[in-house]
């Protein structure tokens, strides 16, 4: 199988990462090139395995003197070609110039996810809260899985009107609506969301 780059997966796959983990776009890290990556052979896993050769493993391991070699281990070499391998288990690979704040790296790839929560996203995860609050809705009055409903809603909360307005088709699509209307109907299903105090009223009607 040919070998696939990371910007090639990224691209590739975007659509499909972007739902697994719930991001909104993802961009190249700011300031990598200052980033170190350091080879760590661990003392206490190759002293008793390369004996007085100890300290060339770690000194030329170090120098990045390092072949791949397979199941994730390599060879490390020195100035005359004098080898030793080194099991996944006998080494580390660390970063300098890292804030390790919401970063995660293995191998080559380096990740670091801004969690930053804009207007915009709190907008977004409220409607997200609503989703699965209709959808226990449906559930609880044992909709057909296809069954498409009306909704009516009352609140006096207008963040929550601007939610509900703005992913609107969201909404629609997630919890199968038909229509999403304020105020009450004769309904099969009321129920009140209530989260960070505020309250929304919903009605399901086939």
């Amino acid at each position: 199988m040919a070998d696939l780059t990371v910007d090639y997966v990224l691209d590739k796959y975007w659509e499909i990462i972007k739902e697994e983990i719930n991001v909104k776009k993802i961009s190249s890290l700011e300031n990598w090139w200052d980033i170190k990556k350091i080879f760590k052979p661990i003392w206490s896993q190759i002293s008793a395995k390369f004996g007085k050769d100890t300290w060339n493993v770690i000194k030329f391991g170090k120098m990045w003197n390092i072949k791949q070699w397979e199941n994730d281990s390599v060879i490390v070499f020195d100035d005359a070609w004098n080898e030793w391998i080194l099991e996944k288990e006998d080494y580390e690979i660390s970063y300098q110039g890292l804030d390790w704040n919401d970063v995660a790296a293995d191998g080559d790839v380096i990740a670091k996810l801004d969690l930053e929560l804009t207007p915009e996203l709190e907008k977004e995860w409220m409607a997200r809260e609503v989703s699965r609050f209709l959808n226990q809705m449906r559930k609880d009055a044992d909709y057909n899985i296809d069954a498409r409903v009306a909704m009516y809603y009352e609140t006096n909360d207008e963040y929550m009107k601007d939610v509900i307005n703005s992913f609107s088709d969201f909404l629609s699509h997630e919890a199968l609506l038909s229509s999403i209307n304020m105020g009450t109907e004769n309904w099969d299903i009321q129920a009140v969301f209530n989260i960070d105090e505020r309250t929304v009223t919903f009605t399901l009607k086939k």
